[in-house]
């Protein structure tokens, strides 16, 4: 027998976990936390497309724990019953790391991910690039025009 053609049980379950993360989908949701110009419907009208465009419904959802935003798409989720997972930030022992660590480990744990951009600050276009150019499946909405675009870099 060629040993070459034998797997071992560890092989097996790896091939096993690798099918399972290609047919998951791990949204990860991240960007400005002013949201006065977010609702209910501006949400619906957001993530509906999103899952059109992938053409399943996100397994999990990953969040922060702050902003109104993450409370709006928790919302949301339960309504559509998609498991969410909120993230929260350690303010007190990590000072300002706080949020990139927060959203290093979101970014981390998803494979797809939705950015609302502020436009106050680059933070989020920058990282949604990087992403993006890593292989990610990257959505980002505009504060202003509430525009959803897909990157494909």
């Amino acid at each position: 027998m060629d040993k070459y053609l034998i797997k071992s049980t560890f092989d097996i379950l790896e091939d096993e976990q690798e099918k399972i993360k290609i047919n998951e989908f791990v949204l990860g949701v991240l960007g400005s936390s002013s949201a006065a110009y977010w609702n209910r419907e501006t949400i619906t009208d957001i993530m509906n497309p999103i899952i059109g465009e992938e053409n399943k419904i996100p397994t999990l959802l990953h969040i922060p724990t702050d902003g109104a935003t993450s409370l709006l798409i928790q919302i949301w989720a339960e309504k559509h019953v998609i498991k969410c997972s909120p993230i929260e930030a350690d303010w007190i022992r990590l000072g300002r790391r706080a949020r990139a660590l927060r959203d290093a480990r979101i970014i981390k744990e998803s494979t797809h991910l939705v950015f609302f951009v502020g436009s106050k600050s680059d933070y989020y276009e920058k990282i949604a690039i990087r992403e993006a150019k890593k292989g990610k499946t990257v959505y980002t909405i505009d504060g202003i025009t509430k525009e959803l675009v897909k990157w494909v870099l």
